[in-house]
């Protein structure tokens, strides 16, 4: 069996445990809305899911995905925390590194991510950096060396901006930042054009299903993971956590990627009821074991290594008690 069956099997296992939930979504219309732009790996997730999930509710809604691209898909999560009706018909996917945004003092994320309702993730994250192999930037030395290279981002609060930051100031690279871009499609075309040299902060899984003729080609290199363990698939490639100069940056590397491991996480309203939000997380569950959700999947090379609502609602509470001063360490490093 497979790492990949058997996570799947085990989830199918806690689902048939799982208690129904009474909402029902007869006659409505379901909007997810995706904080980037198209052709990157939330928009694929995002869009073969909604394909899905409508069959796995009671009533059996439409589901549409739309693109709300802005601030690194900060705008997304303050929409549905503070716009969005609470009857779950509006659902927000974006960045995970925006769920630390509080944590780190971001004046603009006005959220408590610990009591936003959380509905899973359908995979969780290995983030890499990528870069154009015909730079002559392809391992972690050339990224160490004095070389000037060009990194795009999107926001300051997501992954593609704090993960370029954490290499320039926790670990001295030459790396500059050229920020705005509307999602990693937007940041990998600008890469091919030869306007920045690559970026960090790419997923792994979204990466085999986006831009799987680029890995093929060897078009890119990996120098480096942004994760706190290595993916089984990039044996070779080293691990950021690895690189630490001390116990200190260790700790404040945890808190800045212990939220990767939610992924492509779904949230609706804080306020929205007990049993709208139980019935949307079964509705998630029962899609991630669909076997024509797999199946789809499968065929647009789309990972899937889902990761229950409560199971997230439990990681992001263990970062929001982390140590003071390593949290003090982690908002330095990303400024």
């Amino acid at each position: 069996m497979t790492r990949k069956t058997a996570l799947l099997a085990a989830f199918a296992a806690m689902l048939a445990a799982a208690p129904a939930s009474a909402a029902d979504f007869a006659g409505k219309t379901i909007e997810i809305l995706i904080g980037f732009g198209p052709g990157g790996g939330h928009d694929a997730y995002a869009r073969a899911f909604a394909q899905f999930y409508g069959k796995n509710l009671p009533g059996n809604p439409t589901v549409v995905a739309r693109n709300m691209p802005g601030a690194g898909s900060l705008l997304v999560l303050n929409h549905i925390n503070s716009v969005a009706p609470n009857n779950g018909l509006t659902i927000g996917t974006f960045d995970p590194q925006l769920l630390i945004a509080p944590l780190l003092g971001d004046p603009n994320a006005r959220y408590d991510a610990t009591k936003l309702n959380w509905l899973g993730s359908i995979v969780d994250a290995t983030n890499v950096c990528i870069t154009w192999t015909q730079s002559g930037v392809t391992n972690w030395a050339d990224l160490m060396s004095d070389k000037p290279v060009n990194f795009g981002a999107t926001g300051p609060a997501a992954a593609l901006y704090q993960h370029t930051a954490i290499l320039k100031n926790m670990f001295g690279s030459k790396v500059r930042l050229v920020s705005g871009y509307a999602g990693t499609a937007e940041v990998r075309l600008a890469m091919e054009r030869g306007e920045i040299t690559g970026n960090c902060g790419d997923n792994w899984a979204s990466l085999k299903g986006t831009a799987a003729d680029l890995i093929a080609e060897k078009k890119i290199s990996i120098p480096v993971q942004f994760a706190t363990k290595k993916h089984p698939e990039l044996p070779d490639v080293p691990l950021i956590l690895d690189q630490a100069k001390s116990d200190e940056d260790k700790a404040a590397l945890e808190i800045l990627l212990g939220a990767q491991g939610t992924g492509r996480p779904y949230a609706v309203s804080p306020t929205t009821p007990a049993d709208i939000t139980a019935t949307l997380r079964d509705g998630f569950d029962k899609t991630m074991v669909d076997p024509d959700f797999i199946q789809f999947a499968a065929k647009m090379r789309l990972d899937l290594q889902p990761v229950k609502g409560v199971e997230m609602q439990k990681m992001i509470a263990d970062i929001y008690a982390s140590n003071a001063s390593a949290v003090e360490r982690a908002k330095a490093v990303i400024k």
